[in-house]
């Protein structure tokens, strides 16, 4: 699908949201706009703990483009009702969003997948999932040996994916001035990225920008002042889900590495984002955004 091809299919998609919330609106206290279901999954729970048993209607865009498209579409053409509220949630990306109106909620990291990957939500995920009982000595001891692994494991990925990322952000930033569009979907998963260099990941990426030596080492500084903030957090969340299966069932083991006993926890983490979104951060600004439409 070639780039006119793809913006006519996102108009005609725009178009028929816009529709099926004009013809649905009234029937709802809400009206919340996502990404995709991965976003809800993480929205929705802070949505309900704010509004209560109020109506939602959840739709799903199947892009920020979408999104965004709606939101400036439905300002314009319908009038402001002030008993029904409209939630708009993006994610912040690579992109400069300066120009986005109040009334989208951006995210403060790259997007909501960093929010699982912090110090304190993986401290959260462990003292929730191990049951760990943070009064006892040996639990906090425990909790301790776990947290300390998973954190370095983490480190170590952004280390060795940091140039890719920075190339990543690179191609996404020129793009915006430039004729070439980069067709990055070669590089959606970590899997895709995983122990590869810049110029291996040059081959997945048709119509990629040239970038020089000292572009990618500008960049790569920028995203090491807070790497879990800024690097892309598709990357880290499907990176750090195994680690995570790893010492829930090391802890289910009789002689295991890191726990002083055998614990009783979920056997897995099948989906990060619905399993453990009770554990992710959520900034203020959300919160402040959530209560103040």
């Amino acid at each position: 699908m070639n780039l006119l091809q793809r913006m006519e299919r996102e108009s005609n998609c725009v178009e028929s949201i816009f529709q099926t919330y004009i013809v649905t609106k009234s029937k709802y206290d809400i009206n919340a706009f996502f990404e995709g279901c991965d976003d809800y999954k993480y929205y929705i729970g802070r949505i309900t703990s704010n509004y209560g048993d109020k109506e939602i209607n959840s739709i799903i865009c199947e892009c920020k483009s979408n999104v965004i498209d709606v939101e400036k579409m439905i300002s314009k053409k319908t009038a402001n009702n002030n008993d029904t509220v409209n939630l708009f949630f993006v994610d912040r990306d690579f992109d400069v969003n300066d120009k986005l109106p109040d009334s989208i909620y951006v995210t403060s990291s790259y997007s909501i997948e960093n929010y699982y990957c912090t110090n304190a939500a993986i401290k959260r995920i462990l003292t929730g999932v191990l049951r760990i009982d943070i009064k006892s000595s040996s639990d906090s001891s425990d909790l301790n040996k776990a947290y300390t692994q998973v954190i370095k494991e983490r480190d170590m990925i952004i280390k060795d994916i940091l140039d890719v990322n920075a190339w990543y952000s690179l191609q996404i930033k020129k793009s915006k001035t430039n004729d070439t569009v980069p067709q990055l979907g070669g590089i959606k998963y970590y899997k895709d990225i995983k122990g590869h260099s810049i110029n291996e990941i040059k081959n997945k990426v048709k119509n990629h920008i040239v970038v020089t030596q000292k572009e990618i080492s500008e960049e790569k500084k920028r995203l090491k002042k807070n790497p879990v903030k800024e690097i892309r957090g598709k990357y880290l969340a499907e990176a750090i889900k195994p680690i995570l299966n790893d010492i829930i069932q090391d802890a289910g083991k009789k002689n295991s590495k890191y726990f002083s006993k055998k614990r009783k926890c979920s056997t897995n983490v099948s989906d990060l984002l619905s399993d453990l979104s009770v554990y992710a951060d959520t900034p203020k600004e959300l919160i402040d955004y959530i209560r103040g439409r």
